[in-house]
């Protein structure tokens, strides 16, 4: 036994492998102790996401009374619908206001209300629950949230689990979600990374060490070669269409514009390939998970008393088939309206063909600027018409 511990004493008195172990525990030691007196600020990332831009103008703002939360579905009618009205192309990294839902509001039911839009493309429900509870507190409070979903937020292929989405890494860095933590990761992968987080401070922090490798190179980059501007996109487009399969978190400032409706211009792309890979093979686990996101955000709307209508989001037949219209109609639907009724939110329906032929899409999901324009203009005749239920509860109606 003596010659044992003697043996193993020589291998770790000469082993490189036992020094570098036991160098980074120590390094891993000193920077759990140090590290919050470091200049980090938290709210920065080494990504420039849909979700980081949002959040840091929402910062910068007036606390809205409306916020509008929903994927890309909605970024289409915020966008697009502004565009569109007022004849000006919008840049989605930085346009995070519904102006046409504002005066259509103002001219119908006479309410002056200030919007934010947290539409974020890709936003799962998951993304959605994190998002408002982690941001829409205290003098952020709403009095209401616009939610528009789609059956694409509940079941995503593409998508590892909840805790994968750029939106739930961002809003960890800058709020606690340990709640939410280990029922967010759904494979023993996603979980025993999440446990060396928790094991190693260096590994845990990884996101604010290539941030500040990247402050460092651009700051190099500048006092030696003179590049000051960094932001600004300038790849050729075949190029960054490649980079974005491999980082779709990054977002040049200038690099997504929405450009007003044009009939001339006007295209409809056949997305349904995408889609089929999204649906199928449906998952039921990872839809029934959404669905739970749901109910705790109607929950949470219903005890901070903020005013939730959720609006089914205008599809096409074609992506409907997809999902089955059984399905759709059977589960999908019922599911959200009996829990809207559950939580005192409103729902309402906006997918009606004969509103929303295909002349108002751009593909199978996204409507043009056409169709946000109609879309922005039923939805407040309906909120109108309802106003008693939605605006007069939310506060907006005096």
């Amino acid at each position: 036994m003596n010659n044992l511990f003697s043996n193993f004493g020589k291998y770790i008195k000469t082993s490189y492998i036992a020094w570098a172990i036991i160098g980074l525990v120590a390094i891993d030691l000193v920077v759990a102790g140090t590290f919050k007196y470091w200049p980090i600020d938290h709210f920065n990332s080494p990504n420039r996401s849909w979700v980081w831009y949002a959040i840091k103008d929402f910062h910068k703002s007036k606390s809205p009374d409306i916020v509008l939360l929903g994927s890309s579905l909605m970024m289409a009618v915020v966008h697009g619908g502004d565009a569109t009205r007022y004849n000006e192309a919008q840049n989605a990294a930085f346009h995070h206001r519904s102006n046409y839902l504002e005066e259509l509001l103002k001219q119908k039911s006479g309410v002056e209300a200030r919007t934010f839009a947290f539409v974020i493309g890709g936003q799962m429900v998951s993304d959605a629950y994190v998002l408002a509870t982690r941001t829409l507190s205290g003098d952020s409070r709403p009095k209401m949230i616009i939610y528009g979903i789609a059956p694409r937020d509940f079941m995503d292929n593409t998508l590892a689990s909840p805790a994968a989405t750029e939106t739930y890494r961002y809003v960890s860095r800058i709020a606690n979600v340990s709640d939410l933590d280990w029922e967010s990761r759904n494979s023993p992968w996603e979980r025993v990374e999440y446990l060396a987080g928790k094991l190693s401070t260096i590994y845990n922090k990884r996101l604010d060490f290539v941030y500040l490798h990247g402050i460092f190179t651009k700051s190099l980059l500048a006092n030696i070669f003179g590049m000051s501007d960094m932001e600004t996109v300038r790849a050729p487009f075949a190029l960054r269409g490649m980079a974005m399969l491999q980082l779709p978190e990054d977002t040049g400032p200038a690099e997504v514009c929405v450009n007003p409706y044009s009939a001339k211009e006007a295209k409809y792309s056949d997305n349904i390939a995408q889609y089929t890979y999204r649906y199928l093979p449906f998952k039921p686990k990872a839809y029934n998970k959404q669905m739970s996101f749901l109910e705790k955000l109607l929950a949470w709307g219903k005890e901070e008393g903020i005013e939730i209508v959720l609006v089914n989001m205008p599809i096409t037949d074609d992506n409907i088939k997809l999902l089955g219209t059984d399905f759709y109609n059977k589960t999908f639907m019922t599911s959200i309206a009996d829990l809207a009724k559950k939580n005192n939110a409103q729902f309402i329906d906006m997918n009606d063909a004969r509103e929303f032929p295909k002349t108002c899409f751009e593909d199978s999901v996204h409507l043009n600027g056409l169709g946000a324009v109609r879309f922005l203009n039923i939805l407040t005749d309906k909120l109108a018409t309802n106003q008693q239920v939605a605006l007069s509860k939310a506060g907006l109606v005096r």
